[in-house]
């Protein structure tokens, strides 16, 4: 029997065309964990992941909308797929589009118990039942989109001792006359939200960090970019009022906050002047910076114990350093190839709720890089801090 030559050609391409979807929206169920080096150390590595959170033994990651899960160490398995609102934000599950534009980071997601997440992604917050897949949209963010912004910074959303939820706003296009920037709050686990901190119309950019600090039961809150916009302060009345230890230049331009015991400390986020650690004492309020400069920018801190952390560099390198033990010191790194206008090459960690001081294991996520489009790494802590 003849088959005509456009019937040919028609089921030719629509094979084609299913193979490509199934290409782009393809999510593996299972990601298991892969014998690695890092730095020349035994390592495991779990490629395509970006870290999100860890609570009671479960550590989450995303890719692209999907939500995976590792328990006690195992392979991660993929839970859900959060499908938000119809717009721009649906490119990102096309996994040529995350490739090509380095937009790994599509989704900020928070545990608040064994079965509910809360998940930041296409503009909206959701509550998430991990069992079920149902998202229930709580809440719509309003600096989000290519004309407007990322929404958050994924250190800017913690919870305080109380259970109180809390995130900045971080938008990145030019706001308009008596637009302002706001740190919201959440008292009863995301249902609901509204403003804790209003900033002046044009007295910050955007808010770079949130974070709680344990030691000083206080919620401290970071933002940027420019001298006039850089600013560093904590506040113990759920964000009513602040009090600024610094602001007015870049050494208090910073992404995240590192809290121990004697101190809190940052890595400068400032890509036009010298990168520094810089340390501010509890006690005396006294301000130091590190003699040694760092090679670019500072994104992420995470505490190891003691006085000592780890900091992550973004933007001209991508690298993992040693912090608040003598001069900074660095202990990994991957190449990078930064290209103006697309998210910065960057190494991600657990944001400050999840950070476990003295855990034997690390995870570094470095992201956006020439090796790594994305990858979770995993290292016994020991070996690399012994480098």
């Amino acid at each position: 029997m003849r088959i005509r030559r456009g019937r040919v050609v028609a089921l030719a391409l629509s094979a084609a065309l299913t193979l490509g979807a199934a290409y782009e929206l393809w999510l593996p169920a299972r990601i298991a964990w892969e014998p690695a080096q890092l730095a020349g150390i035994p390592a495991q590595r779990a490629e395509g992941l970006v870290l999100q959170d860890q609570r009671e033994g479960a550590l989450w990651a995303t890719r692209g909308y999907a939500l995976y899960r590792s328990r006690g160490g195992a392979a991660f398995e993929r839970v859900t797929t959060l499908v938000p609102r119809f717009g721009p934000a649906w490119a990102g599950f096309s996994r040529s589009f995350r490739d090509a534009f380095r937009y790994q980071e599509l989704a900020e997601v928070m545990v608040l118990d064994e079965q509910t997440l809360l998940v930041f992604a296409g503009g909206d917050a959701y509550r998430v039942n991990a069992a079920s897949g149902a998202a229930e949209p709580v809440h719509q963010l309003r600096y989000f989109g290519p004309s407007r912004g990322r929404g958050l910074m994924p250190h800017g959303l913690t919870r305080d001792a109380s259970g109180t939820i809390y995130y900045g706003e971080y938008p990145t296009a030019q706001l308009a006359a008596g637009e302002t920037v706001r740190v919201w709050r959440s008292r009863d686990d995301g249902r609901s939200w509204e403003v804790a901190h209003e900033f002046a119309a044009g007295a910050v950019r955007h808010i770079h960090a949130v974070q709680w600090d344990a030691f000083a039961q206080a919620l401290w809150v970071a933002t940027g970019d420019d001298d006039a916009s850089s600013r560093i302060g904590y506040s113990r009345d759920g964000g009513a009022t602040f009090v600024w230890i610094g602001a007015g230049s870049q050494t208090f331009r910073a992404v995240s906050l590192l809290f121990t015991p004697e101190a809190v400390s940052w890595v400068m986020d400032s890509p036009n002047v010298p990168t520094r650690f810089v340390r501010w004492d509890r006690q005396s309020g006294a301000l130091r910076e590190s003699a040694g400069v760092l090679p670019s920018p500072g994104y992420y801190v995470q505490p190891l114990g003691g006085e000592r952390g780890l900091a992550t560099l973004a933007e001209r390198s991508a690298a993992v350093w040693l912090v608040g033990d003598g001069e900074p010191r660095e202990l990994a790194s991957w190449p990078v190839d930064p290209r103006p206008g697309r998210p910065h090459p960057a190494v991600r960690l657990l944001r400050s709720a999840a950070q476990q001081s003295g855990s034997s294991e690390l995870l570094v996520n470095p992201l956006r890089t020439r090796s790594e489009p994305a990858a979770i790494y995993r290292v016994q802590a020991a070996a690399l801090l012994a480098r």
